[in-house]
């Protein structure tokens, strides 16, 4: 190599050596940057750090009075009495309307009435004893109607009679004292049907002896139905 920094060649030649465009890039430098600061101790976390602080501070919190527990608690059992109440209050409700209507019924039932029309039965007595099915069944009339009951008793020797009318479960409706037989040995009984409301009768008829005292001589069981809803 000679003194002015060319090369040369096989030929003898010296290379000429390329300098760098104008515009070629400038070369890499490092830069020299600032590193970031430490951290505050504040930021560390550990004992008396910040976040304990905060923590604690929240510990140290105290709910509102409609946050505590004793006032929730308070709520709900007011809640759960309330609709204790309200169920309470329409079972009281439903029973009441039932009892009102129970009672119209018995005041319609027991209320004495116009007749409309006149309807004849013809109830054959048993001359033993009570049967045990009932010897006949009627419909409650609505509107009310005048039941003729005509009771044979031609089996009987007897001449005055008297029916005695009794209602299960209640007690003694009616008693007809001396009533004598028609030609056709029947005994007519003429009855408004608003007087007696629906339910088992039993008729017990019995005859006079020639000392006035009674005889069993025949029994009826008549039974009237409800009306149906």
């Amino acid at each position: 190599m000679s003194a002015s920094g060319r090369t040369p060649n096989r030929s003898g030649r010296k290379k000429a050596v390329r300098k760098p465009p104008p515009h070629w890039r400038k070369y890499l430098t490092q830069a020299e940057l600032e590193l970031p600061p430490p951290p505050a101790a504040g930021l560390l976390e550990g004992p008396g750090s910040a976040a304990d602080r905060e923590y604690e501070s929240f510990e140290e919190f105290e709910p509102a009075w409609w946050q505590r527990r004793a006032f929730v608690a308070t709520l709900a059992a007011a809640c759960a009495g309330l609709a204790v109440m309200a169920g309470t209050s329409l079972f009281s409700a439903a029973r009441d309307r039932a009892a009102a209507e129970q009672a119209l019924a018995r005041e319609q039932a027991l209320t004495l009435r116009a007749i409309n029309n006149v309807r004849a039965l013809r109830i054959a007595p048993n001359p033993r004893s009570w049967s045990k099915t009932p010897d006949v069944t009627i419909a409650w009339p609505e509107p009310p109607q005048l039941l003729e009951l005509h009771l044979p008793v031609g089996y009987s020797e007897f001449l005055t009679f008297a029916i005695a009318i009794d209602k299960v479960d209640h007690g003694r409706v009616m008693i007809v004292e001396r009533i004598a037989p028609d030609s056709n040995k029947d005994l007519l009984l003429s009855l408004n049907s608003s007087a007696f409301g629906p339910g088992e009768y039993r008729l017990r008829l019995q005859g006079y002896t020639w000392r006035g005292e009674r005889v069993d001589v025949g029994w009826v069981r008549l039974v009237v139905a409800a009306p149906r809803a």
